[in-house]
């Protein structure tokens, strides 16, 4: 499976109250096989507004251990609600907790309902290393683009939805040639020498020392599939060029990247994008397009699959080192009929142990997800929601750091109000 569609249908939102019914029996048998050992049951289900549900509740893992559980449900056939990937301050650096980073979008119209942490990165930094480790689109525009597929959830404008292994491609054809040449990453990290191109998403500057860095005006944004003329403006020896809206800065320090070297002011040449999905490997294989995923506007990525065509997907211990500890978890996953399960249970505390890789997943299957994926876990795991009688926007569960943990991105859902 390389990807799934789900689109919308008028007969989703007829399902939506049996679908939640049935996330409220669970039968035993379908949990029992992960290491659950009590399924999990709601102790309140909450309408937060029309296409957003939210539910607390507990279930118990091998040996007994108890398991704190939170989901949101978000009909996304609903045309009043959005999901929307976030990056906090709308750049890579820097870090805001969760709910902060939500709240930055709330306006009169259009309020968070339920938020939770994005993917993984490098704990702690707030320099290109606090770029998530896969790709990312928010509002149409890709922000962050990186070698090795991961697993994503995909949204188009109509709100139909779509889980693949994929990455964000980006190339060029250099001037005067007829061959193309690769990109490898967007407003990351440069420090293996390949070539990374930055844009105003990443900061102010390139925050580099030391290279060449190739000044280019652009057609428009940087979207995650198109093509566009670009032309350079400026080439520079050196670093920590300013970042300006409309231009976009190709950037490396390996002489042995020859054709960014050899470009020239007044230069104009071909820059595509395209999602795809790796045929062999997944970093730097034979690629494909990701069949569609052309008209995304939001993608959120993960760390690794938990769930497959409703099959336990979690990774061995031996190719992820805490494929079998317990730890505190956010998931993100989507149903047969298009809705997203957006699930965090907390950990390292006595009312909360926290959960395997494959305990997650099959919590995930037991609420209807057909994929599922691990978001960044541990510290990082919150989920903050809607408080209906207040109309606040509080944090939910119990972070395991004791408070939220500073983070790069957050997922979250959106009421519009007309």
């Amino acid at each position: 499976m390389n990807s799934i569609v789900l689109t919308s249908s008028a007969g989703r939102r007829l399902a939506l109250a049996t679908a939640i019914a049935m996330i409220v029996a669970v039968p035993f048998a379908s949990v029992a096989e992960a290491g659950i050992t009590k399924p999990f049951t709601p102790d309140n289900t909450i309408e937060l507004s029309p296409g957003v549900t939210y539910q607390v509740g507990r279930m118990k893992t091998t040996g007994g251990r108890p398991q704190s559980v939170r989901v949101g449900i978000v009909d996304t056939d609903d045309p009043n609600v959005q999901l929307k990937a976030l990056l906090s301050n709308g750049k890579v650096v820097q870090r805001q907790v969760v709910r902060r980073i939500a709240l930055k979008r709330s306006r009169a119209g259009f309020r968070p309902m339920i938020a939770t942490n994005g993917d993984m990165s490098v704990r702690d930094r707030v320099d290109a290393y606090a770029a998530p480790l896969s790709m990312a689109v928010s509002g149409g525009e890709l922000m962050v683009a990186q070698t090795c597929v991961r697993p994503t959830l995909g949204v188009d404008a109509d709100g139909d939805v779509r889980i693949g292994n994929v990455r964000a491609d980006v190339s060029v054809t250099p001037p005067g040639k007829k061959y193309t040449v690769r990109v490898h990453r967007v407003n990351t990290h440069r420090d293996d020498g390949l070539v990374v191109l930055f844009t105003r998403r990443f900061a102010a500057s390139t925050r580099t020392t030391g290279g060449r860095e190739v000044v280019l005006d652009m057609e428009g944004r940087l979207e995650p599939n198109g093509t566009q003329r670009v032309r350079v403006v400026k080439v520079r020896k050196g670093g920590n060029t300013t970042l300006n809206w409309g231009q976009a800065v190709l950037s490396v320090k390996n002489p042995s990247q020859k054709w960014v070297y050899g470009l020239k002011v007044g230069q104009t040449f071909e820059l595509k994008t395209q999602v795809v999905r790796q045929v062999d490997k997944p970093c730097g294989g034979t690629d494909a397009a990701a069949a569609g995923w052309g008209a995304i506007t939001e993608a959120q990525g993960g760390n690794h699959f938990t769930l497959r065509s409703r099959t336990i997907a979690a990774p061995s211990k031996a190719t992820y080192p805490s494929g079998r500890q317990r730890h505190p978890r956010t998931g993100l996953g989507v149903t047969a009929d298009g809705r997203v399960l957006m699930v965090t249970v907390d950990g390292r505390r006595t009312k909360s142990r926290g959960v395997t890789p494959p305990e997650m997943g099959q919590l995930m299957k037991s609420l209807g997800a057909v994929h599922a994926f691990n978001l960044d876990g541990g510290g990082s795991t919150v989920m903050a929601r809607h408080v209906v009688t207040s109309g606040q926007f509080r944090v939910a569960n119990q972070p395991s750091d004791g408070k939220q943990r500073p983070a790069t991105q957050a997922f979250a859902v959106f009421r519009v109000t007309p």
